[in-house]
């Protein structure tokens, strides 16, 4: 297994999961030392949190979103679902959340398909990936999200509680320019401000809350390139993390949630979705400024 499997097979453990570990380790260390390690690799994997309309659909009356359960203490292994040819994971490890204003509406069909139970095969005999199969929440209704289109984020709907899903990769695992995932997730119409924290999540580090800044650094983004990393490249990530080097940018969305990506200035890598992407020079000399300077206690893994 190489480093790349590691890091999928881990489970792309989110920013969330990683506050709640560091948490954990300052109140029961030998607990994190248990799974530290694996939450601290993992993060930058998953730049995931919460997202936005693929299109530029109207705001008005657009529901707000707030989250009504705690984060779950991490397991190793992530809760996602496939839905119409995409892998979504779970918005904070499974919490639920509550919708003011409109509220889903418009079914999608219902989730049959227990991954850790069933795997599809196609007539060559190989793996395949269901749709409307999961690891969680099997037998809930999944329901399109107005102004959300769902190829980017999708509700499930259990009993009377709503959990959120996002997109993180293709099914197949082909690969996701970073043009397309921006524009599925319609982050410059819908972004507030930038923040940037610390690794874990808990402390702000700078803000940015000029629109026109914010809209720079977004269009930086899309000069992104997907990259295809090798051992090396995975080793020098986790090098950087344990160093605290790396952090997360966190895009404030006008619905009151926010879409979370985990970037490493000195490796000019940034991870959106299940995907690691090469910024190019030309979006550090126009936004240094925002990563200058920064600094944060050092991410203990042992």
């Amino acid at each position: 297994m190489n480093n790349k499997d590691l890091f999928k097979t881990i489970g792309y453990v989110d920013g969330n999961l990683v506050e709640k570990a560091n948490t954990a380790r300052r109140t029961n260390k030998r607990t994190y030392a248990k799974w530290g390690t694996m939450a601290a690799c993992a993060a930058l994997v998953l730049g995931v949190a919460i997202y936005t309309s693929p299109l530029k659909t109207s705001l008005t009356n657009s529901p707000q979103i707030s989250q009504q359960t705690p984060v779950s203490a991490p397991t190793g292994v992530r809760k996602i679902l496939n839905y119409n040819g995409f892998r979504y994971a779970f918005v904070s490890d499974g919490a639920q959340f509550k919708f003011t204003g409109m509220k889903p509406e418009k079914s999608l069909g219902t989730i049959d398909f227990d991954i850790n139970q069933e795997i599809g095969k196609n007539n060559g005999g190989e793996v395949v990936e269901k749709d409307f199969s999961s690891t969680f929440a099997v037998g809930g209704e999944l329901y399109e999200i107005p102004t959300y289109p769902s190829q980017f984020r999708i509700a499930v709907k259990v009993e009377e509680h709503y959990y959120l899903a996002e997109i993180v990769a293709k099914t197949n695992d082909s690969t996701m320019a970073a043009k397309e995932y921006l524009d599925m997730s319609n982050l410059k119409e819908h972004a507030k401000d930038i923040h940037v924290l610390n690794h874990v999540g808990n402390d702000v580090l700078k803000k940015m809350t000029d629109h026109a800044s914010v809209e720079s650094i977004i269009d930086g983004l899309y000069s992104a390139k997907t990259a295809d990393l090798s051992n090396k490249e995975y080793e020098a990530i986790a090098e950087a993390q344990s160093q605290g080097k790396s952090y997360q940018l966190k895009f404030n969305l006008k619905d009151g949630t926010y879409m979370g990506m985990y970037i490493i200035p000195e490796l000019k890598v940034v991870s959106m979705g299940d995907a690691y992407y090469h910024l190019p020079d030309t979006f550090f000399e126009q936004s240094g400024e925002l990563f200058s300077g920064l600094k944060q206690e050092v991410l203990p893994l042992y």
